[in-house]
């Protein structure tokens, strides 16, 4: 934009910044709303028993839970920080807590969508519920 129309447009790279913090953090919601979100699954090439598979599975979903809180808590730190040094963009002068602040809602939102798959990995682990196993593992 800066070469073709000669005008530097250092608004539009505001806008663009606050506006990818937000889809960035909505998408990663909604990987973990669909649980799409990146994962290694290799554990059902050790792990022939189904209830064994949904042990293992509970537990990883428990540490990517306590991590999700992790980040919600620094996050909300973040925000804090934000609201009380009242952070602005340099050309546009928007508020940085406005960006800021998906961060932490994205935070939430993926711990609570990782506390619902803990919840159902326990319930096959504890025989409430069928495992399902991946695709080609009998």
């Amino acid at each position: 934009m800066r070469y073709v129309f000669h005008y530097p447009g250092m608004e539009v790279e505001e806008l663009a910044t606050l506006v990818a913090f937000w889809l960035y953090f909505t998408g990663a919601i909604h990987g973990s709303y669909e649980r799409t979100h990146i994962k290694t699954e290799l554990i059902h090439l050790f792990v022939k028993k189904p209830r064994a598979y949904a042990l293992v599975k509970s537990l990883a979903s428990l540490i990517t839970f306590a991590l999700a809180c992790v980040m919600s808590y620094w996050g909300y730190s973040l925000f804090l920080w934000g609201i009380e040094k009242r952070g602005r963009t340099p050309v546009l002068l928007l508020p940085l807590v406005y960006a800021q602040s998906s961060i932490f809602v994205g935070a939430v939102f993926m711990s609570f969508y990782f506390l619902v798959e803990l919840l159902d990995n326990l319930r096959q682990a504890l025989g409430m519920a069928p495992v399902s196993m991946p695709p080609g593992v009998e």
